[in-house]
């Protein structure tokens, strides 16, 4: 294909989604009454987040709260205004429609007057570019009125907060307009051993009048009321002064974002729907590289309800990061956005001190994180849950395995000379310590684990965890080698974690062909959720077929019905992978329908009709990924990005993915029922393998395919040599290259055992 016709119809194909090949009204959601709080519409713009007319607003790294009660500290919402006729506190609001526009990532009031004399349209909305500020725009319309229209309106909040101690409020006018300042600090500390003040939190709010008039001289008029949170008097002031930068500004930077997020298909609106739902919410929480003034706080990740809930103590997650932030909502960041995929990693570095301080109490090396963290990175699970504190270890390497697709992705030497080598060897460092070595198999093992499967605790050779920490071992292998003077590495300890990561145990049943889901596991428990099954997605552990097949058939019939929703979504990826593409339809449809709350398509945790977490973007990082990585077919591997067994999502006639980003390239893909394109939009130096083909990969060219694209660097980075292996884990110590050399790690049982078998065999002598 020539590069000039190429740039032609590529402009072309991107110009459709721009132009309306994607259906405007489904962005668009509306009822004629307010849902209850815990399914009504969060709004945040990564910085601030708020539950639309909630009356309090959390900043990014603001908490309140000691361990386990630590929770996003509630700001009181100073901009909570309502239009009283529509307002919560009325009950049977009349004239008044409630319409979330998630193209603009604004919540709109409309009241019809009932005599037909004026509308007022309210917007609400986090504003995008100034990221300290809450926009309230009030516009009046005269449709048949002769005389001045007067409109109440009112400031909603008790203006106290349990979380902050006030100072005395100060005035001060800016461009005429009175406002108040009101700063203050959070009340507790979530450990002293790391935060030894509390969080200053300033507000900025304007004089409200108690109505609003449209003169006869008008038809309209534009009110705009500007509320900003910061954390110093002149950062809240300074927002304020640069309020000129408006809407435009905003709008321009949502446009961006839906060009990066903006999954579209056509021929199903309702399906559609829950992609730009799914893609706003968790899109929603993410700051933007550049926004007016830089935050003091770097970004303190993802929490399951997002950014705009969690500040009740034990409800909603408290707004705290677990596993669920990276592995189910950074694998579509990663690919869609890739340089928030490294900020959501640079929170684990930002609070590594409490990593290690825990497993050095706990007697391990390296870096263990814990179950839940938020402002510190000490543990704050809550005191219900002892089990997953002391078992659900998982979880530092999923970090790990999180900043493995990064590199996959990115080749970000820098990142990984500067924070990636020291994340990957410390947590491996951890496993190294954790893992023990069985004689009588010649392979590690790891004892006293809880999976995914929360249901069971302290077992032996979970699946997951030995994989994924297996996977971990060799990242930190590689990274020791990569950056040995930065992190301590000596060769003897990367022999170890190479030969720990290859010699970790898989339990196999031979005879039914399937992966336990722990040493003893008995075929038929029931479990929570998905766990053995995520080993073909997203660890994508070699296995075949067959087993992959029963892993699906056994697991699926003993899973809670009413579990998480990620669950459906690693079920479906999983029956596409293997071409059951009925059973794939089934997985999928359950992964969202019982999950979604109309009437804004709010992901809850539940999927059994109550409410649970609200706004549970973990459900929607799933979901996203049961589409990208499943129906599109796009997965991240060592050296390459491979797509491949594309197929349209159910009911569709058309699946578009804007942005798909690796080693600097933006791609996008569009898959059709007659065709499938594959696009750069902005170019890098990768090679591409078009159906066995090698491809210009120039700006604006499109190629079609039928059965798969490869996507490599044109050039490997340079390493120093090394090199990351990929995870073969089951391979006997006496089996592997090093030939057993290596420190081996015993249980305390069979260290004593083999003392005393030792002084045995001497006197015998």
């Amino acid at each position: 294909m020539r590069p000039v016709t190429a740039v032609t119809v590529a402009v072309t194909v991107t110009l459709l989604v721009a132009t309306g090949y994607a259906n405007e009204a489904n962005f668009l959601f509306m009822d004629t009454k307010l849902p209850a709080q815990a399914v009504r519409p969060t709004l945040a713009n990564g910085n601030l987040g708020f539950v639309v007319y909630g009356d309090a607003v959390h900043m990014n790294g603001v908490y309140n709260g000691l361990k386990g009660l630590s929770h996003r500290a509630r700001i009181p919402n100073f901009a909570n205004i309502q239009l009283p006729v529509c307002a919560d506190s009325n009950p049977n609001p009349t004239g008044c429609t409630y319409q979330l526009d998630m193209k603009t990532g604004m919540f709109r009031t409309v009241y019809e007057d009932p005599q037909g004399y004026f509308r007022v349209v309210h917007d609400v909305y986090p504003h995008r570019y100034l990221d300290k500020t809450i926009v309230n725009k009030i516009r009046i319309q005269r449709l048949n009125a002769q005389s001045v229209i007067q409109v109440p309106i009112q400031r909603y909040t008790s203006g106290v907060s349990t979380d902050i101690v006030f100072n005395a409020d100060t005035s001060v006018y800016i461009d005429g307009v009175q406002y108040t300042i009101k700063c203050g600090i959070t009340t507790e500390v979530e450990d002293s051993r790391y935060q030894t003040f509390g969080h200053s939190v300033c507000i900025a709010y304007p004089d409200l009048p108690t109505e609003l008039s449209l003169t006869t001289d008008k038809t309209a008029e534009e009110f705009f009321f500007y509320t900003a949170f910061g954390r110093t008097e002149s950062e809240v002031t300074n927002e304020i002064h640069w309020k000129s930068f408006g809407e435009f500004s905003h709008i321009t930077i949502m446009n961006q974002i839906w060009s990066m997020y903006g999954i579209t298909v056509e021929g199903n609106n309702d399906l559609d729907k829950v992609l730009k739902a799914s893609a706003f919410y968790l899109s929603s929480s993410l700051p933007i590289p550049r926004p007016y003034q830089p935050s003091s706080y770097p970004f303190y990740g993802l929490s399951p309800s997002g950014l705009g809930r969690g500040g009740i103590e034990l409800s909603e997650y408290q707004g705290h990061s677990f596993w669920d932030t990276e592995t189910w909502m950074f694998p579509p960041i990663l690919l869609i956005d890739p340089d928030n995929a490294r900020r959501i990693l640079h929170y684990r570095t930002v609070v590594q001190k409490a990593a290690a301080d825990r497993a050095a109490a706990n007697e391990f090396e390296g870096w263990q994180f814990p179950w839940e963290s938020a402002f510190t990175g000490t543990e704050t699970t809550p005191e219900c849950c002892p089990e997953v504190v002391e078992y659900q270890h998982h979880i530092t390497a999923d970090i790990a395995y999180a900043a493995r697709m990064y590199f996959y992705a990115t080749h970000d030497v820098d990142w990984m000379r500067t924070e990636g080598c020291k994340l990957a060897y410390e947590t491996a460092k951890f496993w190294k310590s954790r893992a023990e070595y069985n004689k009588e198999t010649d392979l590690y093992e790891i004892h006293r684990v809880m999976g995914p499967d929360e249901d069971t605790h302290n077992v032996t050779n979970n699946a997951f965890t030995n994989v994924v920490a297996a996977h971990n071992l060799l990242f930190g292998e590689f990274a020791g080698c990569l950056c040995s003077g930065a992190v301590g590495a000596s060769e003897t300890e990367r022999q170890t974690m190479a030969e720990i990561g290859r010699g970790m145990t898989l339990p196999y049943d031979k005879e039914q062909d399937y992966i336990p889901q722990y040493e003893g596991y008995v075929q038929g428990t029931a479990i929570k959720q998905a766990d053995t099954i995520l080993l073909g997605y997203p660890l994508e552990y070699p296995m075949n077929g067959s087993t992959k097949a029963n892993n699906l058939d056994i697991y699926s019939k003993v899973t809670r019905t009413n579990g998480p929703a990620m669950t459906w979504a690693m079920h479906t990826i999983g029956h596409l992978d293997l071409g059951q593409i009925e059973e794939a339809r089934a997985m999928f449809t359950k992964s969202y329908q019982q999950y979604l709350r109309a009437p804004y398509n709010v992901w809850s945790e539940n999927g059994d009709g109550t409410d649970g977490a609200g706004n549970f973007i973990t459900g929607a990082g799933g979901f996203l990924q049961s589409v990208i990585n499943g129906y599109a077919g796009v997965r991240l591997r060592n050296g390459e990005l491979v797509i491949t067994k594309s197929r349209l999502l159910p009911g569709t006639t058309r699946l578009y993915i804007p942005a798909i980003n690796y080693m600097g390239a933006t791609f996008f893909l569009d898959i059709q029922q007659t065709r499938m394109l594959i696009g750069v939009k902005t170019p890098s130096k990768v090679v591409m393998i078009v159906d066995d083909a090698e491809k210009l990969g120039c700006e604006s060219c499109f190629y079609s395919f039928t059965e798969k694209v490869v996507i490599r660097p044109a050039a490997a980075p340079e390493l120093n040599g090394c090199k990351l292996q990929d995870t073969i884990i089951g391979v006997k110590i006496a089996d592997q290259n090093n030939g057993g050399s290596a420190q081996r790690f015993y249980s305390p049982v069979a260290l004593i055992s083999s003392i005393l078998l030792a002084l045995v065999a001497k006197y015998i002598q």
